[in-house]
């Protein structure tokens, strides 16, 4: 990797950044998606490789220097006038406003690309979104890693945001990216919002963690049924009412907690507790791993997500988790020949049903899986493929 120089690399932030500070602790705590891409990358960076990481906060700026890892933070309100970019996308009918409203970003981003070999794109938002414009205008190759599909997590804003978001979203297709996609479902997916397929494309599933894979052994299971995520509707944790009544109807009295970041005021959160579910603040990566292993099956019955590190993690410790058909984890489950775990979380009783039977019999994933899995989505071997995707976007050396 002698020819890599350095490698600019977007931070997870909120796509809202009114929320920014507010999640900040939780994020710090619960990182998934970007944010533990970016963390991994960082741990297991190369020698020859130096690192910037780019992320924006509403008024803060800040730049860390760690050896070969720098760590930018941008301000909002200081560069655009405002802490929170919807304002900007309500200023912005047309991709031509947009870019013009966004300038001041843009030309702060493009001052750390112009040292840049290649440009790592994280997700579709409007940070990496600024960090392609700088991109282009530097003739940087830039590799795009999906997070969220913006266009499906986007429902709940005004019309008039909705649309500028999507014109944002589209202006991702470009023919000279490279994109990186967790999974089929993902890659599918895209392609039918752009209307076109993707040659320059590979799937490259999420890794896992070594605090999850270094569980060995049988663990003492204090909590029956978890739920582990975000508090938000593509989750589905409603489901979990319908599955507490379905246990009842069964006179199972099976302890079910959920672990996400706690409102006390959301009504959801207040319903749960009162169905008897437990709510847990969120973990920290090692104790997550803890809990995962002294649960006896975990539950994503998510609507839709890219890839769904939860499940993956939880079968990594040795703990069965029923996935749902809509998450791109579930190809790696049916990789894995634990496809009797993807399951259709519609019917609340059919899948009480499964959970009593996995709850009973004691069930644990075979160590031929684990070891599976330890063998090729170590997050080592997943940056590897990272790095060496965008290796190949460089010119040949001369």
């Amino acid at each position: 990797m002698a020819g890599v120089r350095k490698l600019h690399i977007v931070g997870n932030t909120s796509s809202s950044t009114e929320a920014f500070a507010r999640r900040t602790a939780e994020i710090s705590r619960f990182v998934s998606g970007i944010g533990r891409q970016n963390s991994e990358l960082e741990r297991n960076i190369p020698d020859q490789v130096s690192l910037t990481l780019i992320k924006t906060h509403p008024t803060d700026t800040e730049l860390i220097l760690e050896g070969r890892v720098s760590r930018m933070t941008i301000p909002l309100e200081g560069l655009l006038g405002t802490k929170n970019p919807n304002n900007i996308y309500r200023l912005s009918g047309t991709l031509e406003e947009l870019r013009f409203n966004f300038e001041p970003l843009i030309d702060e981003m493009a001052k750390s690309v112009r040292d840049a070999d290649v440009v790592l794109l994280g997700g579709t938002y409007f940070v990496p979104w600024c960090l392609l414009q700088a991109a282009r205008r530097l003739k940087k190759p830039a590799v795009l890693c999906y997070a969220g599909i913006l266009s499906m997590e986007i429902a709940h804003l005004p019309p008039q945001i909705q649309g500028t978001l999507k014109r944002m979203e589209q202006d991702f297709y470009d023919p000279d990216l490279f994109y990186v996609f967790p999974s089929e479902l993902t890659r599918t997916t895209v392609q039918g919002i752009f209307g076109r397929t993707l040659p320059k494309s590979e799937v490259v599933y999420n890794g896992v963690p070594q605090e999850f894979l270094a569980i060995r052994g049988p663990a003492r299971k204090e909590t029956h049924i978890a739920f582990v995520g975000r508090n938000t509707p593509v989750k589905n944790p409603e489901f979990l009412l319908g599955l507490k009544e379905a246990l009842d109807r069964m006179h199972r009295n099976y302890t079910v907690k959920m672990v996400t970041g706690v409102d006390p005021h959301n009504s959801l959160i207040k319903e749960l507790r009162k169905s008897g579910v437990v709510i847990l603040e969120p973990l920290g990566t090692s104790e997550l791993a803890g809990f995962y292993a002294s649960t006896s099956v975990v539950v994503s019955p998510s609507r839709f997500e890219t890839f769904g590190n939860v499940p993956l993690e939880a079968v990594s410790t040795g703990t069965p988790a029923l996935v749902s058909p809509s998450m791109g984890v579930s190809e790696v489950f049916r990789s894995l020949g634990i496809s009797d775990l993807v399951t259709d979380f519609g019917d609340a009783q059919a899948v009480a049903g499964k959970i009593e039977a996995v709850v009973e019999s004691g069930r644990a994933v075979p160590e031929d899986v684990r070891q599976s899995i330890r063998s090729t989505l170590a997050w080592p071997q997943i940056i590897r493929r990272y790095l060496g995707i965008c290796l190949g976007r460089l010119a040949p050396a001369t």
